[in-house]
Order: structure tokens, then sequence, then C-alpha cells
């Protein structure tokens, strides 16, 4: 059996891995636009910093994901964030966090948390990066993709669409698959709305040392949804003497500001973190921003409507949408929940 993954984040790895597991007789194929592999698992390195972008940190949802974080992936560089998590209002005023989810674990990686991606990925998935998908045409004896230069990438028996559900309708739609089978699946996405982020990292001359690694927006009334010191994770993450933060936008003020000019972005993002740490940071070196248009799900895919075409077309769905949380143990999860179904599925084809 010949499986194509659309995209390369976290479900479409933990497909592609479990699928080497319990079915290495399936040849998997993933075809990513970007050029990196884990989606918003990712980490970016600029003048001697190391810092997430994206996503923080993972937690196992329960002892086998431990087991596989700590002992079944190479493990050497894994590390559990010592300092606690506070929270913050409106107001900037900080308080103590949930100390039941600061006693459980923080995973990260000392190089930056895409090292799960590369973990994940299997070494014997073809892979095409930077390939953008056009369209999908359904052949007699499965699905053809094409590139947006018109080009055939692959066929296959079987797909798996992994990105945000407005993509993957966007890809329905230019797609040559049947009304009947394709409708249905994109009135099932439909639900699955996102919320956008906007993520500014400050790089700043002298250490801030704080009591804690992070700081979440509780009320949802302040400009800032998440404030990280990167250093916290590991000293390498940062040049010695100095500081990166990273802030997470909230929704709105992500929408607001998406298209500001990076000097007056950092400015504005500076002087709301030195209002909340209460710290002289001082003027940042430099500043990095990054744009996730579709950070975070509300609401979830319909789950009967999207396994409906599973075993008779091939059709597979996986990623936040279907999860209704963008969480990494969720997606490596939901990603392993998929694969197993399509080996029992090829079983049942043979």
């Amino acid at each position: 059996m010949r499986l194509i993954v659309v995209g390369a984040g976290l479900s479409g790895l933990a497909v592609a891995h479990t699928l080497q597991s319990i079915a290495p007789q399936i040849a998997v194929h993933i075809i990513e636009k970007s050029r990196g592999l884990g989606g918003r698992v990712a980490t970016r390195r600029r003048e001697g910093a190391t810092f997430d972008h994206g996503a923080q940190f993972f937690r196992p949802i329960d002892d086998a994901q431990q087991q596989f974080f700590t002992h079944t992936l190479p493990h050497d560089t894994l590390i559990d964030i010592a300092k606690p998590v506070y929270a913050f209002d409106a107001t900037n005023r900080i308080s103590i966090g949930d100390s039941a989810q600061n006693n459980e674990p923080k995973f990260v990686y000392r190089d930056g948390i895409s090292t799960l991606a590369k973990l994940l990925r299997p070494a014997s998935v073809t892979l095409s990066l930077q390939t953008r998908i056009q369209r999908i045409e359904a052949t007699t004896d499965g699905y053809a993709v094409y590139s947006d230069t018109g080009a055939l990438v692959a066929s296959a028996d079987a797909l798996v669409f992994t990105p945000p559900a407005p993509q993957t309708i966007e890809l329905l739609q230019t797609s040559t698959i049947d009304e009947s089978v394709k409708n249905p699946l994109m009135i099932g996405l439909a639900p699955a709305t996102y919320r956008p982020c906007l993520s500014v990292s400050l790089l700043y001359a002298g250490v801030f040392d704080p009591e804690y690694y992070a700081l979440v927006n509780t009320d949802r009334g302040h400009p800032i949804s998440w404030l990280a010191v990167e250093h916290a994770k590991h000293a390498s993450r940062v040049p010695a003497g100095h500081t990166l933060l990273t802030a997470q936008l909230a929704p709105q003020a992500s929408r607001d500001h998406w298209d500001s000019p990076e000097a007056t972005l950092y400015a504005t993002v500076a002087s709301w973190v030195q209002s909340l740490t209460g710290h002289a940071l001082g003027e940042p070196l430099w500043g990095d921003r990054q744009g996730w248009r579709y950070a975070l799900p509300d609401g979830r895919a319909d789950a009967t409507a999207m396994q409906a075409f599973e075993l008779s077309h091939g059709l597979y769905f996986a990623g936040d949408a279907h999860t209704g949380l963008g969480r990494i143990q969720l997606a490596l999860t939901n990603g392993a929940a998929v694969a197993t179904r399509i080996a029992t599925h090829a079983g049942a084809r043979i």
C-alpha cells in the first residue's frame, strides 16, 4: 500500500512513525509546503540564540507516552523545565500558577523543540519539502497529487490530510474528488476555526533571571498571552550576559499588529513586556517575529463525518482540527490513532 501524508506537522509525523512500527510494508510519502518539519513545533537560531517561537513544551498524557519520550525516542538532550509557569492578569498582576500543572513535566529539548520532529521522522519515509500541493485527482486506483507548478508529485492508494481545517477545505475544493465525498468532508471540517498568534522574540543585554520560566495570561484581558524566558530552558539558549524573551500575543493583539512594521511591533511589545515584568530590561538589541495564522483551534471537526470515507475511499484526517486543542501530546496521540486505523484498513483491503 502507498500512502501520502499531506503536511509534516506533529500529527503527520506521528502517522508515519507509528506505521513504521506496526505496518512497515506501507510506503509513506510526506509532502510539506515549508522547508522544515514540525509545523508550530519550531525552533529558530539567530546570533548565538536559540528560541522556540511556536509550541513551547509538551507534557505526556499518560505513562505510556512518558515512556515514549524518555526511553523509546533518543532522550539525551531532553529537558524537564525546572522553573514553574506563573499567571498574570490584565493589570500585570503576577501570581503563582497552577501548582498541580507545575508539578507535571514540561519537556523540551536542549537544542530546541524542533528536535522532536526530527526524532519522529522515520528513516524509511519519502519526504518532499517546499512542495505546495495545488490539487488532488482521484484515479481508478487511488489518488494523484499535483504541485502548484502543475507537476505530478506522487500517486498513492490513500491520503492523510493534516493541515489546519481551512487549508484542507481549500485543497479539497480544488481537487477532483467526487462531490458526494468531498462535500460532506468539507462540512465536517467547517466547525474547526482558528485563532491567530503573533510570536515576538526580543534579545536584551543583561541578565533577567526571574523565579518563573514563563507567564501565562489567565483572564484574556492582556495583549500578551504568554511570555517565556528562553535561558530558563538551558543556559546555552542565549549568549552569556544576555536575556531572550518570547512573547506570544493574544488573538486580537495578533490581528491588530499582524502587518505592523517590525520596528513598531518590537517597540510596542517591548513596552508591554517591560510593564508586565516590572524589570528594567532596556531596549532590545534585536527582535524576531513569526505569525501563526492558524495557531490554536476553536471547535473541532465532526469525527463521524471525517471517518466516513476512510475504508471506502482511503481518505484520512489528522491534526489539531480533530483534537480541538493545539497540544503536542494530543497531536501525537491523534496521529497514532489514525495510523492504527490505516494499518487495520490496509489489512482489510488485502
